[in-house]
């Protein structure tokens, strides 16, 4: 049976502390073999505090990533914001990841990030361009093959959760190139919390 904890006062100096808690009913229990902790990820904590972005650019059916044709995310974030980002994507074919630093981009499409906690309005404190003018790659950090068959025939592949913590003030391109000699369903998907 779990321990409530009636609390005296905030400004009284205790010399002995038990870890304790507040449940969902708002009730502060305290810490024990029959009532452990409760702990959750980091980015389970962060979903939660409205802190959580994503981002995504996608080639379907009706729009499909042709041959030798490329998906590009270009982003940066502000001073001081050191992301967690992890980095998801397929293709219908074969294909070649790229991730590089430093990039030097200008146009495209400038959006918004999705917080994926809908219950708060807090916004990322991210620039996004989907498929900018690129006048410079920068520095090469991934490379990855993603291989999904041949033509018509092509099962498609995809890379997912590569996890990667980003520096402030530095656009990063995210590149997906298909490179199967088809069309293909193709897309990039950026999950991050800040």
């Amino acid at each position: 049976m779990a321990i409530q904890v009636k609390r005296e006062s905030l400004d009284t100096k205790a010399r002995h502390v038990s870890p304790s808690y507040v449940d969902k009913d708002n009730v502060q229990q305290l810490v024990s073999s029959d009532n452990q902790l409760p702990v959750v990820s980091v980015s389970a904590l962060r979903l939660q505090e409205g802190n959580s972005y994503s981002i995504g650019v996608v080639r379907d059916e009706t729009d499909p990533l042709a041959a030798d044709e490329s998906l590009y995310i270009a982003i940066a974030f502000a001073s001081g914001v050191t992301p967690t980002l992890n980095i998801s994507g397929l293709c219908g074919g074969d294909a070649v990841g790229y991730l590089y630093e430093d990039a030097t981009v200008t146009g495209g499409t400038s959006v918004p990030a999705f917080n994926m906690n809908r219950n708060i309005p807090s916004t990322s404190q991210s620039a996004i361009l989907i498929d900018p003018t690129i006048t410079n790659t920068g520095t090469l950090l991934m490379k990855q093959l993603l291989i999904g068959g041949n033509g018509k025939k092509a099962g498609g592949t995809e890379f997912d959760t590569l996890s990667v913590v980003l520096r402030p003030l530095t656009t990063y391109l995210f590149r997906l190139v298909n490179v199967n000699g088809t069309s293909h369903v193709a897309e990039i998907i950026l999950n991050w919390y800040e």
